[in-house]
């Protein structure tokens, strides 16, 4: 409320709701964790790829600092923009559960606010954290002009960018809450679009790509570049290679959206954003009751599931989804995926696409399946343990002779089972394409004829992609395992997610960042290591001739990718089950601290 008593809070009046927002996250030990984090990783990429991308060579030069300059403001920029994308959707993840599970919004309804003041008041306190990074992280950036090569207005520009971003994705989490569809399906759902669209704009963006005439080795942007902040800051960091000139145009839209991508994608933002917050104020009071659910229920009557040996793995596995609405969601998903790999094995036999193109369109299609997955254990693993303390229902669990060991392993078992939805579309994926590949023999329609210096170049290999599928259950076995871990250790599930997301995220990418130097330079080891995280995986299966070292033959790389998945599985395994043994010994100490005894 005011802080002067008797000053009325107007229909317009938002900063109760932000006051309230602000100070209680202020307060919060995850908040200032994650404020420190990003700032720390900010300062490791500046100040590791000032180490390694400075090669003087024992003499000092203005133009080699510049360089390294430039290329270290290119990964710190990208590397901000990519934080943002994640840490938007972990702080506005609270939008959706903490406004929409409790009710808050019934209780705001009875307020003088007016619907616009709600969803205003409710955007701007959770993007305030976000930008807050934006800002802290901002002399970070300014002080790699020292090197030279780095000018304000990119420093700006590449700010800009990401603050349209968080407020974009900030404005699609205030609607799931103004909608009341909060829950761990919106949840979902919420990381799913913001995954899927930067995934298609980038696939489009490479199959739309035209080489510039006149200029040696560059392209032009397409019409996916200001849909996607890592595109749009390409443009800007490296307009030599990736060219937005609206002399290249008649004029009118297509000048403007090609020519000046960073100014489309700000008034792209600026739409999406008032779209986005347009429907909520009219969502919150007008449209409310007519698309309420009126007191009617989504349960409906089913036969009797046969429990099994263990009752836990039954209840986590046949107590979710719950509705209609989320089972067609996640069946759904799994028909899309399904048909969208049919369409394009077909299109790819019979010659309607190129397999450049197509060999993009599939990694784009694993990597977002295979990050859905991951998302999604983590999620539904670290929400597992605290909705039961929340709900009151673990006191009865812990009554029975279920011990703890048999607790997590039901849980695991069961999550596992309810990801088949997920799990379906990228196994049989890569089953469907490795037996066309191995069917085909090194010939047909999916293998790129030999010209020139240029050997034969199959879609993908076939030995990486059964690797993938050999490893991806065990990997979303141990992103479950962790997210169970986290919840058993944290009161709230928001925080539990929190971690458990930064977590697993921070371990397959350090594993697959550090893989990707050993991938081009060991022969056997640099393959072995790439296929240990999954979306490098992807990427060696996809591209093996531009990732990994020119020194095996192709029949001998496809049973070294093969192996790789093996070992893969045989790692993220046992990581399970270290997870699982460590928190099972801390099982019952952990619940008497949470209970406060």
């Amino acid at each position: 409320m005011p802080k002067n008593p008797s000053s009325p809070v107007t229909k317009t009046h938002f900063r109760p709701l932000v006051e309230r927002i602000v100070l209680s996250g202020s307060r919060r030990q995850r908040h200032q964790t994650i404020r420190t984090l990003y700032l720390a990783i900010l300062i490791a990429v500046a100040a590791i790829g000032v180490l390694f991308t400075t090669s003087l060579g024992g003499r000092i030069s203005l133009r080699a600092l510049a360089a390294a300059g430039g290329g270290v403001f290119e990964i710190v920029a990208m590397v901000e923009v990519a934080a943002i994308c994640l840490v938007t959707p972990i702080f506005m993840a609270g939008a959706i559960e903490q406004e929409s599970s409790p009710r808050t919004w019934d209780l705001l309804l009875a307020t003088p606010l007016s619907s616009m003041g709600m969803v205003l008041g409710n955007l701007l306190g959770r993007t305030f954290f976000v930008l807050s990074l934006i800002v802290a992280g901002l002399p970070i950036l300014l002080i790699l002009q020292i090197f030279g090569g780095v000018s304000p207005r990119a420093v700006l520009i590449s700010a800009g960018i990401a603050a349209c971003t968080a407020i974009v994705v900030g404005s699609a989490a205030v609607m799931l809450s103004a909608t009341r569809t909060g829950g761990r399906r919106a949840v979902l759902a919420f990381y799913a679009g913001v995954i899927i669209v930067l995934m298609a704009t980038w696939a489009f963006d490479a199959i739309w790509r035209a080489p510039m005439p006149g200029a040696l080795n560059a392209t032009g942007t397409t019409w996916a570049t200001p849909l996607n902040p890592f595109l749009t800051l390409h443009a800007v960091l490296r307009p030599a290679e990736y060219i937005a000139s609206p002399q290249s145009y008649a004029g009118g839209f297509a000048a403007f959206w090609l020519g000046h991508p960073v100014a489309a994608f700000a008034a792209a933002s600026c739409l999406a954003t008032l779209l986005m917050l347009s429907w909520s104020v009219l969502r919150v009071r007008m449209l409310g009751p007519i698309f309420g659910r009126n007191g009617e229920t989504d349960h409906a009557a089913r036969p009797h599931r046969p429990v099994g040996r263990n009752p836990i793995a039954w209840r986590a596995s046949s107590g979710s989804p719950a509705s209609w609405a989320e089972r067609s969601a996640r069946w759904g998903w799994a028909a899309a995926g399904i048909i969208g790999g049919v369409v394009l094995l077909a299109l790819i036999g019979g010659g309607l696409v190129s397999l450049p193109t197509a060999r993009l369109v599939l990694a784009a299609m694993l990597i977002v399946e295979v990050t859905m997955v991951a998302l999604a254990a983590t999620a539904i693993a670290g929400t597992a343990v605290t909705r039961e303390r929340e709900q009151g229902t673990l006191d009865l669990v812990l009554t029975t002779p279920i011990g703890p060991a048999a607790y997590l392993q039901g849980k695991l078992l069961g999550i596992v089972r309810s990801l088949l939805p997920l799990l379906l579309p990228p196994l049989l994926m890569v089953a469907a394409t490795a037996v066309a590949l191995i069917v085909s023999q090194g010939s047909g329609p999916f293998v790129e004829t030999a010209s020139g210096d240029q050997p034969a170049r199959p879609l993908a290999d076939w030995g990486g992609l059964l690797g993938i599928g050999i490893s991806l259950v065990p990997f979303a076995a141990f992103c479950i395992a962790v997210g169970l871990h986290w919840s058993l250790r944290v009161r709230r599930s928001v925080s539990a997610v929190l971690v458990a997301t930064v977590l697993s995220v921070a371990v397959a990418g350090i594993i697959g960042l550090c893989a990707v130097p050993l991938g081009s330079s060991i022969p056997v080891a640099g393959p072995l290591a790439l296929t240990v995280c999954p979306i490098t995986a992807v990427l060696v299966a996809a591209n093996s001739s531009t990732m990994l070292a020119s020194t095996e033959s192709a029949g001998q790389l496809q049973w070294v990718l093969l192996i790789g998945g093996i070992i893969s599985a045989l790692i993220w395994a046992g990581l399970t089950h270290i997870i699982l043994k460590t928190t099972v010994r801390s099982f019952i100490v952990t619940m008497r601290r949470l209970a406060g005894t």
